[in-house]
């Protein structure tokens, strides 16, 4: 029976280890660490949380109206939650757009454009300003408040800029050149009035209690704990013109891998558990 058991967690780990080796492949042509996400493989696709690192004020988009701004305006009037995603993507990013329509309009007091703004920037730089005012227009009627359209900052900017903010915030993900796919990690930033990053919430969906408190937090230029939980969502090989996207592999994995190493140990717990009263039985034969 110790053989048997010995024999399936060898080919768990086996099937583990090759998933994990098929989904951590560098595209071809790629040369491992040549590109801002080192080997550009799914296995960097993350959000390294660079508390109190300040954004520089020099990257410049361009917003739903087609006006030129920079980073040092954006996020210098009040406390700002940033989303990094694009306007076209049918997957994490909607849910996230949603759960943060959701999230605002559960701040009942507290309205964007008075205490704090909402800024999504495109990581596709295909996207323009009429794309960022789809989805603002989207979102701003969702919400339904009056007068608080001016919170409400959809941006769209050149691979350069993009990626230098990415870079500052720690948001890490792929856009395969080639095809247009983009694989990123879900969550949003707390940025302060003087660009200093708050607090992550790294998640697809965000309570408003935690966030309008981070919030806070950001108006008084506090800086927040990091974000332990241990896995996020992740739009995986989405195409951004037909939605299509794959599993999330990883997450998959991991959550096939843990319920396979459970079901192991609690198989394991049962026999001996068996074993032994199998033996308390034969002592008792054995005495009488």
């Amino acid at each position: 029976m110790t053989s048997r058991i010995a024999a399936t967690i060898g080919l768990t780990v086996a099937l583990l280890s090759a998933a994990c080796a098929q989904f951590y492949e560098a595209p071809k042509g790629v040369v491992p660490g040549s590109g801002r996400v080192p080997a550009a493989a799914p296995s960097a696709i993350r959000v390294d949380q660079r508390l109190n690192v300040v954004v520089s004020p020099d990257w410049k988009f361009v917003d739903q109206d087609g006006k030129s701004v920079t980073t040092g305006e954006v996020f210098s009037e009040r406390p700002t939650i940033l989303l990094m995603a694009f306007y076209k993507c049918t997957g994490v990013c909607s849910i996230e757009l949603e759960s943060l329509k959701k999230t605002i309009r559960g701040m009942k007091k507290d309205d964007a454009g008075d205490l704090y703004n909402l800024v999504v920037v495109s990581i596709d730089p295909r996207e323009g300003p009429n794309d960022a005012k789809l989805k603002r227009d989207e979102i701003i009627k969702g919400y339904d408040r009056k007068g608080t359209d001016r919170g409400f900052k959809f941006l769209t900017g050149d691979m350069k800029n993009i990626q230098g903010l990415a870079d500052e915030v720690g948001f890490r993900f792929y856009r395969d050149d080639k095809t247009g796919n983009i694989t990123h990690p879900a969550g949003i930033m707390i940025v302060s009035p003087e660009r200093r990053i708050i607090r992550y919430f790294l998640d697809q969906q965000y309570d408003a209690k935690p966030v309008l408190l981070a919030l806070q937090d950001a108006r008084n230029e506090v800086v927040g704990e990091k974000d332990d939980r241990p896995f996020f969502m992740a739009c995986i090989n989405v195409d951004p013109l037909t939605g299509k996207r794959s599993i999330n592999v990883m997450n998959a994995v991991r959550t096939g891998g843990v319920i396979t190493v459970l079901a192991i140990i609690g198989s394991i717990l049962i026999m001996n558990r068996s074993t032994k009263q199998k033996d308390m039985r034969n002592r008792r034969g054995d005495q009488n």
